[in-house]
């Protein structure tokens, strides 16, 4: 697939996402919900967010990046992190919609965050610094 062909695709979906989403702001009626209308809200919100902020990031890394990386590393990189930025938009929103979201709840949540990270980083840090075995004849 080229980028061309990802940029469409993506950019379609995204599209096709903030549509649905924008349907069923307008069609569902929360008061006599059973629950289903809730779930399409943030499903197509999640699908919707995960497309604007991949594109939005991959582009932001291409102009900015002073490194040449691999184009689909960025492209996976950038998918990666729209995924954790529109799943953590979401997971807020719902709690902020249950009205169980306080100050306490946040800071717990972005703390899972940084862990999350932090263990991320470690696994890369721990991958590069492993040499690879050497035989002795």
């Amino acid at each position: 697939m080229t980028l061309k062909q990802y940029f469409t695709i993506m950019g379609f979906a995204t599209i096709l996402g903030w549509v649905a989403w924008i349907f069923v702001v307008f069609n569902v009626d929360p008061y006599l919900d059973t629950g289903l209308g809730f779930l399409f809200f943030f499903l197509t919100l999640g699908f919707a967010l995960i497309g604007t902020c991949s594109i939005i990031i991959y582009s932001l890394t291409s102009v900015f990046s002073k490194k040449t990386v691999a184009t689909f590393r960025v492209v996976q990189r950038s998918f990666l992190y729209g995924t954790g930025i529109a799943i953590s938009l979401v997971t807020l929103l719902s709690l902020q919609g249950k009205g169980i979201l306080n100050l306490w709840n946040t800071l717990i949540f972005f703390g899972i965050l940084v862990f999350l990270f932090l263990f991320k980083l470690s696994l890369h840090i721990a991958h590069a610094k492993k040499t690879p075995v050497q035989f002795i004849d």
